[in-house]
């Protein structure tokens, strides 16, 4: 079975975008406003680190102001680049809602 807005999320999963972008889509999607275009971005450690890798995995959690749910969006950029969050693209890789 689906979950919230699941079936649309995949639409986007797997394209490249900046974090406004990917707000911009959310919004679309649920049909409420992000409290902040970017974002809350941390960066996921992996219990055993792939030096083989090409890619640096973050998590941005994006919060609404009509609602208390959020969604995390796990997201990739190139290992070893310097990127500017406001700016650059990143791979979206898994979108998940949670309800709260």
């Amino acid at each position: 079975m689906m979950t919230m807005h699941e079936e649309k999320f995949v639409l986007i999963e797997n394209k490249e975008m900046t974090l406004r972008e990917l707000a911009s889509e959310l919004e679309a999607i649920t049909g409420y406003t992000v409290t902040d275009s970017f974002g809350d971005i941390n960066r996921i450690v992996a219990q055993k680190p792939n030096f083989d890798d090409e890619f640096e995995t973050f998590l941005v959690t994006y919060e609404f102001n009509e609602t208390d749910d959020i969604v995390d969006a796990t997201v990739t950029t190139p290992r070893n680049e310097k990127i500017d969050f406001k700016t650059d693209t990143v791979k979206v890789r898994l979108l998940s809602y949670k309800s709260r």
